[in-house]
């Protein structure tokens, strides 16, 4: 991935993003996934990339055992720091770039949520999801969470910019581009408020639902299903959404080998 990628996800999108998702919103999706994948106290899970471990600190304090990984040093950094009084047992944190092969394996479940794949080449992001598939146990799952093309599209057709005013008054701009024949969407990021002004850009590659499945095969996973958001509920591109965010959960099969 071009150099972009060890700066995006430094403090400044910290401060933006962990008040778009309050610890409220964090412990409630949690909440969710668990429910999904019907975990159980003591199953081990890998969340990755973990970003500042707002979704791997509730799994934890549920009863999981839980390792999240992320290449930003800013991330892990603010993971740590909002740790609380879990030990190292039950909640661990490592940095790792996810187009290379983890250490640990093993997993009963393997997360990668809120869009995080589609930000280098096609061929990258086939390998996060082989780090993934080979991060768990045979009969474990994978479950990636993501936007996804019809819903870039679905946006598009009401105006490409939208504002938030975030709780500590800063306005946050969001201003995509859409490439529809490259695939490839343009992040353009605005705000300004109490904390200091700024702005980020980066390319996320636009894939539809039936090519994040095939490239969930291709990385060695069996396709189980894909769902709504963070529930049971199959997915349908219905509605003016295209059917919302879209949960794609694989498995790897019981007698493969790394």
């Amino acid at each position: 991935m071009s150099s972009w990628w060890q700066a995006f996800f430094d403090d400044a999108y910290l401060r933006i993003w962990e008040q778009v998702f309050p610890e409220e919103t964090n412990a409630a999706q949690a909440r969710a996934i668990w429910a999904m994948l019907d975990l159980e106290a003591g199953c081990r899970v890998l969340d990755a990339p973990c970003g500042w471990g707002r979704l791997s600190k509730p799994l934890a304090e549920m009863g999981a055992v839980v390792v999240g990984a992320d290449q930003s040093e800013a991330m892990v950094r603010a993971a740590q720091d909002k740790r609380g009084a879990l030990g190292e047992d039950r909640l661990r944190y490592v940095r790792h770039d996810l187009r290379e092969r983890l250490e640990e394996s093993g997993f009963d479940v393997a997360l990668n949520v809120f869009t995080s794949f589609g930000y280098g080449t096609e061929e990258e992001d086939e390998a996060i999801f082989r780090t993934l598939r080979e991060a768990v146990r045979p009969g474990g799952r994978v479950l990636v969470e993501t936007n996804h093309r019809d819903l870039m599209c679905s946006y598009i057709s009401r105006g490409t910019k939208a504002s938030t005013r975030l709780p500590d008054g800063t306005l946050f701009i969001d201003e995509a581009e859409f490439d529809a024949i490259g695939g490839v969407a343009q992040l353009n990021w605005y705000w300004s408020g109490p904390g200091g002004k700024g702005e980020k850009h980066a390319n996320w590659r636009c894939y539809t639902p039936t090519e994040i499945v095939r490239l969930m095969q291709r990385a060695g996973l069996h396709f189980v299903g894909a769902y709504q958001g963070f529930s049971k509920i199959p997915f349908r591109s219905v509605g003016q959404e295209a059917g919302g965010r879209l949960s794609v959960v694989g498995v790897r099969e019981q007698g493969e080998r790394g």
